[in-house]
């Protein structure tokens, strides 16, 4: 493997592993404390946390991961690698596009909606915490577990 294809490969197993990690630390702890909380809480920490997710440290993981992952994908196999690495990278490649494809089509439709609840409205809040809940916390549970075998992949690829 070129160095310049090792560096792109190391670089999509970190940043895709390091998106995992916060996808699965989001899992087992913000969505199990909002949980038990009243609605109005839910809807206001979320509706927070969508704000405060924009920064420039989760956006390089968010685009980064399926970026170097396309570019592994691609990269791999240019560079003559034997044909269960390929598999690998293009598996990690592809999953971490599914993460982001995920994201874009079930997760910010309910962001969105869930942004316009208002939250000194008992029954606006109700509805937008319904709507919101259960799906996006198992479409989200589907794109921790997608992520992270798409990083498993990239991470055995370089083994």
């Amino acid at each position: 493997m070129t160095v310049l294809v090792l560096a792109v490969h190391l670089v999509a197993a970190a940043l895709a592993s390091l998106l995992a990690g916060v996808y699965l630390a989001f899992s087992l702890t913000i969505m199990p404390a909002l949980a038990g909380l009243p609605d109005r809480v839910l809807v206001t920490v979320m509706q927070t946390v969508n704000r405060v997710i924009v920064r420039p440290g989760f956006a390089l993981l968010f685009f980064g991961a399926p970026l170097a992952g396309v570019a592994t994908a691609v990269l791999v196999p240019l560079d003559g690698a034997p044909p269960v690495l390929v598999a690998l990278a293009v598996a990690g490649g592809v999953l971490q596009v599914a993460s982001i494809v995920l994201t874009v089509v079930v997760h910010l439709p309910r962001n969105d909606a869930l942004d316009r609840a208002d939250p000194d409205d008992a029954g606006d809040v109700a509805r937008a915490r319904e709507a919101f809940e259960r799906p996006w916390t198992r479409a989200h549970r589907v794109r921790t577990a997608v992520t992270t075998v798409g990083a498993l992949a990239l991470v055995a690829g370089l083994v």
